[in-house]
């Protein structure tokens, strides 16, 4: 099949103990509804013919917090066994590579086997747009940025195979590796077959911090617009919330799926910037690579299983 769509206070109260010259009235202090009087300050007088001098000694006050320390609900690998014992509970036997990431502390909720590389499908398809995007210096004209927005929310295979063609094919994903940094990703051995490239969970949350970190607004915004109008029925007919959307009801996200049909593998991955309000502080991957002969409606529903499940890690 050709191109196919992817966190003592110690209150350290001192009571300052004021101090008076002499016939001084008797200092009050109360501490937890208890009231205690103290004894007359002390006070050393030095005469010299008609000349007093009084020293007093004052006490300072200081008090010290030190902020609680935050850990994850649950620690990022217990998350992404999660994600696998669930995915696996609906089609056993798939192999799963997850990795979430809260992108404002750059420290990861969830990972599993986020290292390995696995077929992107339409994945790629940020790649692909990212290479023109930076072809353009981050200033794409009004068609071309149409024509993005439009491949990314519908993965519209029809665009992508041009724009593949257009640009180098396999040149493409290495260019945009090379870009941004991605040490898992490799283009198809088949270069006709844009789909089977290989990318690990790692490379595409990477990619997903490089598209919210390094690109210019103007470019950023086509992808950012095309994956938050991401539509529910694709350019080919298929139902693309699957995954995160499904997964995660009421959750804002802004997406790039996956899907992809090969003689050795059923493919379905859900990608995306996730959150539970209105920001989306979580880069998240779910790559899978179902048996053989997996059918989309027993797929889609062991993805959505997973997303569901890398919810423990979201404590915002």
């Amino acid at each position: 099949m050709r191109r196919l769509p992817a966190t003592l206070a110690l209150l350290a109260a001192s009571v300052a103990v004021g101090t008076a010259l002499l016939a001084s009235t008797p200092v009050t202090a109360s501490l937890a509804a208890e009231r205690v009087t103290l004894p007359p300050p002390t006070t050393t007088t030095t005469t010299a013919t008609t000349t007093t001098a009084t020293t007093t000694t004052a006490t300072t006050t200081t008090t010290t917090t030190t902020p609680a320390p935050t850990t994850p609900a649950v620690p990022p690998e217990a998350v992404g066994q999660l994600v696998d014992k669930a995915v696996n509970s609906v089609v056993p036997g798939t192999t799963v590579g997850v990795l979430a990431v809260d992108t404002d502390s750059d420290q990861p909720v969830a990972s599993y086997n986020a290292a390995e590389p696995m077929y992107t499908a339409s994945v790629v398809k940020l790649l692909i747009a990212i290479d023109l995007l930076h072809s353009q210096n981050w200033q794409p004209d009004a068609a071309t940025a149409a024509r993005l927005e439009q491949m990314i929310s519908y993965s519209d295979d029809d665009i992508a195979n041009a724009l593949w063609d257009q640009d180098g094919g396999n040149s493409i994903v290495t260019r945009t590796a090379s870009l941004i940094g991605l040490t898992g990703t490799q283009p198809p051995d088949d270069p006709a077959q844009w789909g089977e490239a290989t990318m690990s969970a790692q490379d595409v949350v990477t990619t997903y911090e490089f598209i919210q970190d390094e690109i210019p607004a103007p470019a950023q915004d086509v992808l950012t617009a095309g994956m938050s109008g991401a539509a529910a029925t694709a350019a080919d007919g298929f139902q693309q919330y699957f995954g995160i959307p499904d997964g995660l009801p009421g959750a804002s996200w802004e997406i790039k799926q996956g899907w992809m049909l090969l003689m050795s593998t059923t493919v379905l991955d859900t990608t995306g910037m996730v959150g539970l309000g209105p920001t989306m502080p979580y880069a998240v991957a779910i790559m899978t690579e179902l048996p053989a002969g997996t059918s989309w409606s027993a797929g889609t529903k062991a993805v959505s299983a997973g997303a569901a499940a890398i919810k423990a890690a979201f404590v915002r």
